[in-house]
Order: C-alpha cells, then sequence, then structure tokens
C-alpha cells in the first residue's frame, strides 16, 4: 500500500477517524441524491442552499445506517456539481470513487483559528476541507 502523500494518514486510532468517516459518508449521500435529479441551470437560490442529513446506526428513508450518529450539512449542492462536472470536468463517479471508496485520507490541521481540517483522498485528486462546529 503506498503511503500519503501529504499530511497524516487517518486510520481508525485517529483522533479526527469518526470526524473524518461522517464527512465520507455525508459527501456521498449528498452527491449521490443531487446528481440522482436531472441536471438544470443554476439559480441565485442554489448559492445559498443548505440541506441538512441526520446519520444514526438505524437509518431513515433519506439517509442509510451509518457507523455514528452524527448530523451532516450540505452547502449549494447544485452549484458543486455544476463546479465539479463544468469546470473541472470531473465526473461524478471519480469524484465519489476518490474521496469515499477506500475512507482512507490524509491529514493537514491550518494553524487559523478556524478549526479547519484539511483531508486529501487517498489518490491526492480531491482536498476536502472540514470544518467542527
Amino acid at each position: 500500500d503506498e503511503l500519503p502523500l501529504v499530511g497524516n494518514l487517518i486510520g481508525e486510532d485517529h483522533a479526527n477517524y469518526v470526524l473524518m468517516y461522517n464527512m465520507l459518508t455525508g459527501i456521498r449521500i449528498a452527491v449521490s441524491q443531487c446528481q440522482a435529479k436531472i441536471k438544470r441551470p443554476l439559480t441565485e437560490q442554489d448559492f445559498t442552499a443548505r440541506h441538512k442529513y441526520f446519520f444514526d446506526i438505524v437509518g431513515n428513508e433519506l439517509t442509510p445506517s451509518a457507523r455514528y450518529d452524527f448530523k451532516f450539512k450540505d452547502y449549494a449542492p447544485w452549484v458543486f456539481r455544476e463546479l465539479r462536472e463544468d469546470h473541472f470536468s470531473l465526473n461524478p463517479a471519480d469524484y465519489l470513487l476518490s474521496l469515499t471508496s477506500e475512507y482512507i485520507l490524509s491529514e493537514l490541521t491550518s494553524p487559523c483559528k478556524s478549526s479547519s481540517f484539511f483531508y486529501f483522498s487517498r489518490d491526492s485528486r480531491i482536498l476536502a476541507r472540514c470544518r467542527r462546529i
């Protein structure tokens, strides 16, 4: 197995493993739900849209069961869909595979006061920012 090129590998024994797992699970579900809809032109409301997901070990009609109970907030899903597809030519399946195929990321912490964590996908193609609120 190759070592991460940047940052520290996040394994199950890492302090932020649960945060990373929850983030990837939320991304997988949120992106999949947005991609399931027919593409449309962006509206002004798309730039301020927020969707909340609630995950638990049982699951429900909107979210599958998860290892941990957590809340996930998806910001401007249609805007990010357009950015991925039209501006970066990133296929949605490739995006999800890069991030969530193995649930392995490497982490860079930010020296800023924003409580941000930056995660690189295993193949180093995707950088995700996570902010603990």
